[in-house]
């Protein structure tokens, strides 16, 4: 196979556990509103935000992190169902499904897979995922729907603003693939990010606060540079998700601790994170997603 970035498939055993552990909890999901009396009168709905092809496509490369497609790219010439053909193979099925995929080549693909479920209500847009969840996010009709959510972008495309919408529905239950790899580049480790890295953490918690918590400064006491201020990062996997999980439970009713996914060299490179948006059903929408991340 070719090693061009743009048409290489990825995956590994972590990309793997991610389908594997969403697939499960979109079947105990749709069950629930199978056999739950109380929720059978909601429609409900999934939403893949970054869906690509349906099968396991080539990220376009972010230019921040280039370097990092070598450790997203480990079992190229394995093909897998992606999280578009599981999600539309569950049963019980959901009412709606609504695929979100910007390129157009990838759009496309999916308009294809689209005819292959003629028995299924999908719904595909040609449009940035950020922008179409605002519209989506501001026109759910929580009386009468839920819906689960599923950001799976590559780098770091998705803004906490599109996160905190998700919540504010009180509705809408929401898987995130959190890249860890991105956030701990961007983290240098004697000195505060570039202001255009510093731009994008910030973009992707939601609050500068990040700064405070990755880092710490002290007075230097060597001979010669006394007195000068050095900048340490102290920010690891367990900081960084720790603080990821309290910015989740800010916008949502809760959420559960994250699954670091690695690549074959044993590297972080995601936090599979899960929050739950209604109230009602957090507690049982909880009890599925932290019995699956830690199992």
């Amino acid at each position: 196979m070719a090693k061009d970035t743009q048409q290489m498939s990825f995956g590994g055993s972590w990309t793997q556990k991610k389908l594997e552990l969403l697939e499960k909890y979109l079947r105990e999901y749709t069950k629930i509103f199978e056999t739950n009396v109380r929720a059978r009168h909601f429609e409900i709905t999934y939403l893949d935000a970054f869906a690509g092809t349906g099968t396991l496509a080539g990220p376009e490369t972010d230019p921040l992190i280039p370097s990092l497609l070598p450790e997203l790219t480990e079992d190229v010439d394995e093909y897998q169902r992606g999280s578009v053909r599981r999600a539309l193979e569950i049963q019980p099925e959901f009412d709606h499904y609504i695929f979100i995929e910007k390129d157009k080549v990838r759009f496309n693909e999916l308009q294809a897979i689209r005819q292959e479920f003629p028995d299924r209500d999908i719904k595909v847009e040609n449009l940035d995922a950020n922008d179409f969840l605002k519209i989506w996010c501001t026109t759910f009709n929580a009386a009468k729907s839920r819906a689960v959510v599923f950001l799976d972008p590559f780098g770091a495309n998705v803004s906490w603003e599109t996160i905190s919408l998700i919540g504010m529905t009180k509705a809408v239950d929401l898987w995130l693939l959190f890249p860890l790899f991105a956030v701990n580049r961007m983290l240098i480790k004697d000195r505060k990010p570039f202001p255009a890295w510093a731009k994008r953490l910030t973009d992707l918690f939601g609050t500068p606060d990040w700064e405070r918590e990755f880092y710490t400064s002290h007075k230097d006491g060597l001979p010669g540079f006394e007195g000068l201020e050095r900048i340490e990062k102290i920010a690891d996997t367990v900081k960084i998700s720790r603080f990821l999980v309290r910015r989740l439970k800010q916008e949502f009713v809760d959420a559960a601790e994250p699954r670091i996914l690695y690549n074959s060299k044993r590297s972080p490179l995601y936090l599979f994170c899960f929050a739950a948006g209604n109230e009602k059903g957090a507690t049982i929408g909880l009890r599925i997603a932290k019995y699956l991340l830690e199992h």
